[in-house]
């Protein structure tokens, strides 16, 4: 059963991990695994915010502040889906309840 993403998650990028800007996006590689994903404009966008300070439900609520035409649930939904696999691939990890650098 794979696990779901809960809005009060925070995630951290790996820092393993080979994060390459191109022009129209950027390339995530991870050296361990050999997993390498393009991601578009937006995807670094969100990416970038995985700072282990935000939370899922932050990160959302910022891309619903410039889609107010895109209903809240269909972008919470596709940046949901979009974090999870970079968790799965593992470009992006989870942070431990009370690790928020406080």
């Amino acid at each position: 059963m794979e696990e779901y993403l809960q809005n009060i998650e925070r995630l951290s990028q790996n820092t393993d991990c080979v994060f390459r800007e191109e022009e129209d996006g950027a390339f995530l590689f991870d050296p361990e695994s050999g997993n390498l994903k393009f991601i578009n404009g937006m995807g670094v966008n969100i990416y970038q915010l995985c700072d282990g300070n935000m939370t899922v439900g932050d990160i959302t609520s910022l891309v619903s502040e410039n889609y107010k035409d895109i209903s809240g649930k269909k972008i919470e939904d596709d940046v949901k889906i979009f974090l999870q696999e970079l968790v799965k691939m593992e470009f992006l990890k989870k942070e431990e309840a009370g690790n928020d650098g406080k």
